[in-house]
């Protein structure tokens, strides 16, 4: 139950012996509908920080490390768009508890961040809940664990709210960069050089075409496109600032990814390619959310370029 691992992390559960709408003790504290329902916690003085998060969401990077990347601040701002398009809802928006329990996780995940303090987490497994009723007849969590190992926030987007928690020592996430020869490489062209790194990408080993077609018209790939990219990309994900990973041969590992696609038109320029970790550019194409993906592509690159220039 969620109340054992809250406990377990050292979060005082005296309280949900209580309903916080008049302090009256409650029968089952396990089920107290204030406190069993959210989805972070924290200690009262903030020195322990924690979230549920759903087994079925949580990935693996292109470092092998366990990780998740979310953005709970833009399910709340969706969630109250969509409430607020049907009339009937519109005073129900800011009681929704689902928009409170999201800005209560991101939030958290900030102050995580904000003081480089580890998060403990809750491993829920289960499909995911698309219901916003709450009752046991709706609970779809087949199990809950209290991780052993802390984990800690990689990156955290003030601007959007966008995030990556990573499994394990913030230390083991850090990828130092080697220097290596180029000549394992045969399209040295489109590699970039970060103080003497080489940084290449999923075309560096596997030739491309040199030439593209659209609407029945050829076109001419420009291979310096990439490497302007890759280095201004500092060996980083643009989109996530995840790390490269490092390759077998030295390098640093990144996928660079035409943010408006070749085939609809969109420009071989550096303006309209952005370095992505091998996760970002899957979620990029397939991702539920790419459209917005794209939207932030195109802004994160649009303010790399005017600091360079």
């Amino acid at each position: 139950m969620i109340i054992e691992c809250v406990q377990s992390a050292g979060i005082d559960v005296r309280a949900w012996g209580f309903r916080k709408k008049d302090g009256q003790p409650v029968t089952r504290p396990q089920s107290n509908g204030g406190y069993c329902y959210e989805w972070s916690f924290r200690s009262v003085d903030g020195s322990i920080l924690l979230s549920c998060v759903w087994f079925e969401e949580i990935g693996v990077d292109s470092q092998g490390r366990v990780c998740f990347v979310g953005n709970l601040r833009a399910y709340a701002d969706a969630l109250i768009r969509q409430l607020e398009k049907d009339p009937k809802n519109r005073n129900r928006t800011i009681k929704d508890p689902r928009i409170s329990r999201a800005q209560h996780f991101n939030a958290t995940v900030q102050l995580a961040h904000l003081n480089s303090a580890p998060m403990r987490v809750v491993i829920v497994s289960g499909p995911v809940r698309e219901k916003e009723d709450e009752g046991d007849e709706f609970d779809r969590a087949i199990g809950r664990q209290l991780d052993d190992l802390e984990w800690f926030v990689e990156s955290f987007d003030d601007d959007t709210g966008a995030f990556v928690l990573v499994r394990g020592n913030r230390d083991q996430g850090n990828v130092s960069l080697g220097k290596i020869d180029t000549e394992g490489f045969p399209t040295q062209s489109g590699l970039g050089i970060v103080s003497d790194v080489v940084v290449a990408d999923q075309f560096a080993t596997d030739e491309r075409p040199d030439t593209y077609t659209y609407k029945g018209v050829q076109r001419y790939r420009d291979p310096s496109v990439r490497r302007q990219v890759l280095e201004r990309s500092e060996g980083g994900c643009e989109l996530t600032e995840v790390p490269g990973f490092r390759m077998a041969n030295g390098g640093v590992y990144l996928e660079t990814h035409h943010i408006i696609p070749l085939s609809e038109g969109g420009p071989d320029t550096v303006e309209n390619v952005i370095a992505l970790s091998a996760n970002a550019h899957r979620q990029a194409h397939f991702g539920a959310e790419r459209d917005q993906l794209r939207e932030r592509c195109l802004e994160v690159v649009a303010a790399k370029m005017k600091r360079h220039n």
